[in-house]
């Protein structure tokens, strides 16, 4: 995803998670097309997909039919796809070459080429001169905002991206207002994810607001994440930190560590000090 922080460090680290996710859908052990790595929301019947999230971001930022957007942080496609096979039109930005070329093959497979592109590129780059002079209906970052190292900066770049009438959208992991920022679990998240821009809610609004935005929805998502019991995350991060011991070579190093910076999160998450919010912002018509 596109950052101020270490662009290499994070293309290598996002390469990483990519290819591995890749290898264990082809082992079975997860699912046959992985195109979205963002959380896993429950719905009313209790039932967790990748595709809930979308359902909830499409309804807050209004529907993608003839509409564009702008996805910022694509990962290998899976929302800009969702967007596209419902008549929508998108640009997707991922720092990782492995992503960009998954999710143009995936883009391809589905017949959608004609509909939407994705760009291997910072979101901090020019994007007016990278995206032709474009500007979109809607402009979206889903768990990609967290990576920058001046929020403020990233934000004020893509909400000059938004066309008049048009929505900014936020969803993130973003820590308590009263978790200190030298906690030990959130700094070892910020470390292994490459996550400096990890900010509480109020934080993040005011700095939308700063880029000429008006804050329009902030919704709190985190009672709907899939969550695996605290017990079975202990146990995990132990396993994971012994093998990582074992296991000096790079590749599988950052692929080892990212997976310990997720059960970090996730303990977090269990003592209540994080969230995962839906944030919406208006442009002026």
């Amino acid at each position: 995803m596109a950052t101020g922080h270490a662009p290499s460090a994070v293309a290598r680290y996002y390469d990483g998670l990519t290819r591995y996710v890749g290898l264990a859908s082809r082992l079975g052990l997860g699912s046959a097309e992985p195109l979205t790595m963002h959380r896993r929301l429950r719905d009313a019947a209790g039932a967790a997909s990748g595709g809930r999230l979308h359902d909830i971001l499409f309804a807050e930022i209004g529907p993608p039919a003839g509409r564009n957007l702008l996805d910022a942080g694509c990962g290998v496609g899976g929302t800009l796809i969702a967007w596209a096979e419902q008549g929508g039109r998108g640009r997707g930005i991922t720092l990782s070459p492995v992503q960009c070329a998954r999710a143009a093959a995936a883009i391809a497979r589905r017949g959608l080429a004609a509909r939407c592109r994705v760009h291997c590129a910072s979101y901090d780059s020019d994007l007016h001169a990278l995206l032709d002079g474009d500007r979109f209906d809607a402009v979206i970052a889903i768990e990609s905002l967290v990576h920058s190292r001046d929020p403020a900066a990233t934000l004020a770049n893509l909400a000059a991206m938004v066309a008049p009438g048009g929505r900014l959208a936020v969803v993130d992991d973003m820590p308590a207002a009263d978790l200190a920022p030298d906690d030990g679990d959130l700094s070892a998240f910020q470390r292994y994810w490459h996550a400096p821009g990890a900010m509480p809610a109020a934080a993040l609004r005011a700095a939308i607001e700063a880029s000429g935005l008006r804050v329009a929805a902030d919704r709190d998502l985190t009672a709907e994440i899939e969550r695996r019991p605290p017990a079975r995350t202990r146990r995990l991060a132990r396993l994971n930190r012994v093998v990582r011991r074992l296991v000096p070579s790079a590749p599988a190093g950052r692929v080892l560590d990212a997976h310990y910076g997720g059960l970090v999160l996730e303990r977090l998450y269990a003592r209540g000090v994080m969230e995962y919010r839906l944030i919406v912002a208006a442009a002026s018509a």
